[in-house]
Parts: C-alpha cells; structure tokens; sequence
C-alpha cells in the first residue's frame, strides 16, 4: 500500500497541476488581452483617453531654418549655385491636447488639434532675432500661380510685384520666418490678382504662423475608437469632414493613424502616420528592435519609397498628375501645393536625404546623414509609442516663367531651393516607462506563476512514472523470484520422494 501511494499522489498531483497550470495560462492570455482592451479603447475615463487627449510625454519641436549665403553674387548676375547655411537648431517645447471632443455612435470620435510652443532660448543654438536671407514665397507662389495664364497677364502682375519689392529674396529675423509672420503688401493684393486658383487666408507668411494655439488649423479629425474593431483603434476615418484627400485615386485615400496610440499588434512589417501638413500619409517600415527606458521596442523608419511619386514604386505614381508631365519631380520629393494653397511647395527628407540627385546637385551646402530620417518606436504589446523623430523639410521650386522676371533671377531656370525643416522629438519619460513596465508586469509575471504551477506538475509527473516503474520492476522482481523459490521447493520435493 504504502508502495502504490508513493507513485499514485505525484500522479495524480502532477496531472492535476499541469493541466490547471495549462489552463490557468490559456485564460490568463486572453484576460490580459481583455484588459489591454480596456485600458486602450478610446473612451471617457479610459487609461488610454488621458495619454491621447494630453499627451503626458514631453514633446520639442526643433526648427533649422537655411540662409543663402550668396545672395549678393545672384543679385551682380553671376552663374552661380545657390550656397546656403544651415541656421539653427531653436528650440519649442510643444504643449500638444485634443479640444472639442465629440463621441460618435458609430465607434468613432471628432476632435481637433491644438498645439502651444514655448521658445527654449536654454537649449537653441541662435537667437529669434537672427536675420535670415532666402526666397521669397509669395512672389514665386504668384509666378508658379500664374505659369498656365496668359503672357500678357503675367506681364502686368510682374509690374504690379515691381512696384512692391526689388528682388526674388527676403530677409526677416527667426522670429518672423517661424511664427510671428513677415509682412508682405502682396498678400494683400494676391487675392485681388484675377485666375488664381487659391486663396491665400493669411495677412502675412510664416512657417507657423497663426499656429500657436489654434483649434483650427489643423482640420477636424474623425477616427476610430477601436470599440467596434480593435485593431482600428486611432485610425483617421474622415478629415475636414471627408475620406478623401487632395491627391487622385489610391493616393488620395485616408489611410493611417494620428499617431499618438497603435493597438498591440506583432509582425507588423508597415505603419501608415496620417499627417495633416502635407495632406496625406507616410509609411514606415520596420526596422529592428530597440530599447528606451528599459523597453523593448521596434523600431520603424522610412525608406526610399517615401515621396517616391512612381519612379520605383508605381503604387505611388497616383502622387502626380495624369498625364505625367514636368510637374512631376524626381523621386524623393512630394509636390503639396494643392495642399498648401497652391504654392510650389515640396516636401522632402532634410537636407534632401536619399533623393534623386537632379535637384541636391544644384544646392551647395547641404550635409544628407541617415540621422535626418523619419523614424518611430513602438512597444509592441501595448501598443505606446516609445520614441518619435518625425523630421521634414520645405522647400521652394523657383522655375523661369516667361513674363515674370522678378520670379526669374535665379541662373538656374529649374531648381529646389530648401527653405526650412523640423525635427519634433518625442522620447518616452519615465512616468510613462513605468506605466507600460507595470502592464507588462501584469502580463509576464502573474503567468510566470501559472507555468510555475505547470512545471511543478510536470515534475511531479515524471517523479510519479518513474516511481511507477520502479514499483513495477520490484513486483516482477518479487514475482521472478516467488518463482524461483517455488522451482527450487519443488525440485527440492522431487529430490526426496526420489
């Protein structure tokens, strides 16, 4: 008796524990996914509803601003290249919150932007009162405007700039470039110019201008609340009030999140960030793990395929007009203009990172790294956003138009002229790293029991079957040697009788 208990206890214990183990593990996987939900889905009250309406992380906003260094040898009439100098970086922390918040029925909520910056003179490398010489926008926006009219009235609107203003360049300090605005009479007179095709909603022109603190700048957003499909959640299902953008057939579909919330998906090998400033999105690729604050992460950057307008990618060809004509530039730059009230604005990566050389060979000056590329890291069971470095660059293309020789004083008749470009930095603190740590503890450490609990049972297993065995060798051993002694007894008998 005593034998047979020492392998039945660990056999049924052992059974018992592995299988609870199992389970328990089984259940707790999809009550923590449950709970993650919870946490995540976008709802009054929510953990998630307080990171995405005020974002907890601290955010800066770095501003490079590029001065023409030659701009006397252009004026004298020289054949010479433009030559600029990176001016720069000055520094805004960015108070960034979601306002006029409606929740839909339908699992989705409408929102607006609004964003404060607080100049950081500590940590800039310049003053806001640096002069800064380059293009001026609105006399090429005029000219780029006007390429289609008629020569006669390109003629009488290049009069009318020659009455305001003497070159193609301006100089204004930092502080007017960035948000303060630089005064230009032909803002004024632009929407009285007759067949442009926009208008110009500003009394002056600056790269932020009328930003800090608006609600409206940035559109009305409607996105997913991932109520109704999870995997939704923080996608951008309509803007001002459409799911359509600017640019023609696939190009111009709403695709991808705000930015501030991704649901916990692995293997993701692409992220779509919708980006209101240039009316469309951006994909990113993965491109290995990486660890901020302790968290591990995965890491998703842009490659070629960014602004890439069909040359490599044909998907992208949707980018430019159909038929494809001069418009169209090489790939590595995107044409916003229709996005930016027609102005020849283009969108590229700093200092004209991985573009196609036809455009960077007429700009000396300029220093393309990898470090300049758009970049984002995730932690991927929660979903958060570990680190962002969302970086960008406007600029200018200056092209001769006949009948506007203020437009036309550049020696070259073709080029892109980089004006300014950003680097908004966002990096996990650590109020937030120990908010995703203690989810994560609640992930990986309660199951750590459960499988405890499953090994313990799978040792009490194998301790029962071996016990079992040995139980089972020593009755044949009894038994074998019953036999013997019953062979000898009885050969023993034979022997006497005999």
């Amino acid at each position: 008796m005593v034998i047979y208990r020492n392998y039945v206890w660990p056999l049924s214990a052992g059974i018992g524990l592995t299988i609870f183990g199992a389970i328990l593990s089984c259940i707790w996987s999809d009550l923590f996914f449950s709970q993650i939900k919870k946490m995540m889905i976008l709802s009054e009250g929510s953990t998630s509803f307080y990171i995405w309406r005020d974002i907890p992380i601290p955010m800066y906003l770095e501003c490079f601003l590029f001065n023409i260094t030659n701009a006397e040898d252009i004026r004298s009439g020289k054949n010479v290249s433009i030559q600029v100098q990176q001016v720069g970086p000055y520094v805004f922390k960015e108070i960034r919150k979601k306002v006029n918040i409606t929740w839909n029925d339908n699992g989705t909520v409408t929102y607006r932007n609004q964003r404060f910056w607080y100049h950081q003179p500590e940590v800039s490398n310049g003053s806001l009162s640096d002069v800064v010489t380059s293009i001026n926008p609105i006399i090429v926006t005029i000219a780029y405007a006007l390429r289609n009219e008629r020569v006669m009235l390109r003629v009488f609107v290049d009069m009318v700039m020659r009455m305001v203003h003497r070159e193609i360049f301006m100089r204004a300090n930092v502080s007017a470039w960035l948000f303060d605005g630089v005064e230009d009479p032909m803002l004024n007179l632009a929407n009285r110019i007759p067949n442009l095709p926009y208008d110009i909603p500003f009394d002056r022109f600056g790269w932020l201008y009328a930003r800090n603190g608006s609600v409206d700048y940035d559109g009305e957003f409607v996105a997913n609340t991932g109520e109704k499909d999870f995997f939704q959640l923080s996608m951008v299902e309509t803007w001002q009030h459409t799911n359509r953008t600017v640019y023609r057939d696939k190009c111009g579909d709403l695709v991808g999140s705000s930015g501030e919330l991704w649901a916990p998906q692995r293997g993701l090998d692409e992220l779509h960030i919708f980006a209101p400033d240039i009316c469309t999105h951006m994909t990113l690729t993965a491109d290995g793990p990486v660890k901020h604050m302790g968290l591990d992460g995965m890491q998703y950057v842009a490659n070629d395929s960014l602004f890439d307008n069909g040359y490599n990618y044909p998907d992208m060809a949707c980018y430019c007009d159909e038929p494809r004509d001069h418009n169209c530039l090489p790939a590595g730059a995107l044409n916003v203009s229709s996005c930016r009230f027609g102005a020849p604005a283009f969108v590229t990566r700093p200092h004209f990172l991985d573009m196609d050389p036809y455009y960077p060979s007429k700009i000396r000056g300029l220093a393309p790294d990898k470090k300049y590329n758009f970049k984002m890291a995730i932690e991927m069971n929660t979903g958060m956003p570990l680190a962002i470095s969302a970086q960008l660059q406007a600029n200018a293309l200056v092209r001769h138009i006949p009948g506007m020789s203020l437009n036309n004083q550049l020696p070259d008749p073709d080029v892109l002229v980089p004006m300014f470009w950003f680097r908004e930095e966002i990096v996990v603190n650590e109020k937030y790293a120990n908010f995703a740590k203690t989810a994560l503890r609640i992930k990986f450490d309660t199951p750590f029991a459960f499988y405890t609990l499953t090994a313990i049972g799978c040792a009490l297993l194998a301790w029962g079957l071996w016990s079992y065995r040995q139980n089972r060798n020593l009755v044949r051993s009894k038994q074998h040697h019953n036999q013997d002694t019953s062979l000898m007894q009885s050969f023993l008998k034979k022997g006497e009788s005999s």
